[in-house]
């Protein structure tokens, strides 16, 4: 029987596998939200768990990594010539794939907590779009050719 941590790192895998623009960036969040959303959802199941810190942190770790590999997608794409310049510099700061997967799993799990206190979706939605700031900033640097 798959866990639940296993169940979400292969919709996580699937889903963001396809993540190269800001429309099918918009599409995973979509998703995410409506699984983070539902009580019965492996979402809430795996990022609730207390058992194992070693496996949960392992859990984390590949599911950072989709983000991450999903990020540098997203930025290789906005690039000019679909080539990301490394020296590139935003207005608000460099843009780290891995500090920005981090970034979005905090807000995931600390916007999904806050949102089902709540029985509401705004506290989630507040924290993916703080979350996705300093993305949207870089490939809007790079669509406007700055």
């Amino acid at each position: 029987m798959r866990t639940h941590s296993a169940e979400v790192l292969a919709r996580e895998s699937a889903g963001l596998a396809v993540v190269t623009d800001r429309a099918t960036l918009a599409d995973w969040r979509r998703r995410v939200i409506e699984e983070l959303m539902t009580p019965s959802s492996p979402y809430v199941v795996a990022l609730s768990q207390t058992g194992d810190i070693r496996a949960r942190a392992d859990f984390l770790d590949q599911w950072r990594e989709l983000i991450a590999e999903a990020v540098d997608r997203l930025l290789e794409s906005a690039a000019p010539g679909g080539r990301l310049r490394t020296s590139h510099r935003t207005r608000h700061a460099d843009v780290d794939a891995q500090k920005m997967a981090v970034l979005i799993l905090a807000a995931l799990q600390g916007g999904s907590t806050l949102s089902r206190i709540a029985r509401d979706p705004r506290p989630l939605n507040a924290a993916l779009d703080l979350a996705l700031v300093p993305l949207m900033a870089a490939t809007d640097d790079f669509l406007n050719g700055e």
